[in-house]
């Protein structure tokens, strides 16, 4: 089995989406399903099926196996090319970043892209994960870098900037609330929220800028995922606050209706680059850091 198909499947399992993973890889929607269908005709099994009750696709028991397998052979053969081409300061090797969905499916792909055309000797392994496991696999030295919203400092990690992301009000077009030009946090009161779920440092900030408003919001629903959220916001279940690059695609489309925060009731989401303080940074590796880094 071809290494890049691998990665390419786990991207589909990590993503639950063609579309999604055809813009991380750089490639076409009709070459990702031509590159699975000829995966699955490989190992002669069914990978990947609709998802019941959710929206996009979920793996199946194969795909299960498949995934775990193909997940850990991918890091080992990552960290084998690390020692063989990514010693010294030489920008070759892979660099293995962590980081969460709201982060790495908009903010970072623009510079991701940037990145590898101005390095093509390096290869981005990028996983999503949970913000404390990428603490944790940041100190452990699991993976290189580590992109997270709303950083916290913590011993043994070094954090630089990778930028601040507006926080916008998102509805579906039908609703009355499309109707406004922006919202002052007031209005939310009584309002069907959709929030991130209470571990994830998004909904941290949120709910003390609401309380901070005297606003006790309706929550309706609370996901770890932002596509999920955007999902139910889309058929009417409530509406979100969410960071403003996530949603300009549903924006153009038509499909959400952005309104911005009230004047002085604004604010923005930070998100940070994890890096650990011990040991000698390849050259791949601070490279990388220079690309995405927030501008000066």
């Amino acid at each position: 089995m071809d290494l890049s198909d691998l990665q390419l499947f786990c991207d589909l399992v990590e993503t639950r989406s063609f579309t999604r993973t055809a813009e991380r890889r750089f490639v076409s929607q009709s070459a990702v399903s031509q590159r699975l269908r000829a995966l699955e005709r490989e190992v002669g099994q069914t990978l990947l099926e609709r998802s019941r009750g959710r929206s996009g696709v979920v793996p199946t028991e194969a795909g299960a196996a498949l995934y775990e397998g193909a997940r850990s052979l991918l890091r080992q053969a990552g960290e084998l090319e690390t020692r063989v081409r990514g010693l010294g300061d030489v920008v070759a090797g892979t660099v293995r970043v962590a980081t969460v969905y709201s982060v790495g499916l908009h903010a970072l792909p623009g510079r991701l892209k940037a990145f590898l055309a101005a390095h093509p000797g390096v290869n981005v392994h990028l996983e999503y994960s949970q913000t404390r496991r990428i603490y944790q696999d940041v100190l452990s030295g699991a993976v290189d870098v580590g992109i997270v919203a709303c950083p916290v400092p913590r011993t043994g990690i070094e954090i630089v900037p990778f930028g601040e992301d507006e926080m916008v009000l998102v509805t579906a077009p039908e609703r009355p609330l499309a109707r406004l030009d922006s919202i002052p946090l007031s209005r939310l009161a009584g309002e069907p929220l959709i929030a991130f779920a209470d571990e994830i440092p998004t909904r941290r900030l949120t709910d003390e800028r609401l309380r901070a408003a005297g606003v006790h919001p309706r929550i309706v629903a609370a996901f770890d995922n932002i596509e999920t959220i955007k999902n139910m916001v889309e058929i009417g279940f409530g509406c979100a606050l969410l960071p403003e690059s996530t949603v300009q695609r549903e924006v153009r489309e038509g499909t959400l209706v952005q309104l911005r925060l009230a004047p002085g009731q604004s604010f923005r989401r930070p998100a940070g680059i994890l890096l650990g303080r011990s040991g000698h940074r390849r050259g791949a590796v601070r490279a990388f850091v220079e690309a995405t880094r927030a501008a000066a």
